[in-house]
């Protein structure tokens, strides 16, 4: 695989880590620290690929709720826990 397939792979695979972030935050609420990395072009392209994240979980969503035939809602099961 030459250096473009390789960002090619990278790229896909930072995109699906922001996605599965996206849905991390919107069922718990954590969310990223961007805070710890000293660069600024460094947050700023961290911002960027959450951002995309965020999108790609709306547009995900909406897809799934446009066919309710094969996509179905459920409860979230009970749990003993309490929530923090």
């Amino acid at each position: 695989m030459g250096l473009v397939g390789t960002l090619v792979h990278a790229s896909f695979d930072a995109v699906l880590i922001a996605v599965c972030l996206a849905g991390i935050r919107r069922s718990t609420g954590l969310t990223l620290n961007t805070g710890i990395l000293g660069n600024k072009n460094h947050r700023k392209v961290l911002g960027f690929v959450v951002g995309l994240g965020e999108r790609l979980f709306d547009i995900s969503v909406a897809f799934m709720s446009a066919y309710p035939s094969i996509f179905q809602r459920q409860p979230p099961p009970p749990s003993d826990r309490p929530m923090y």
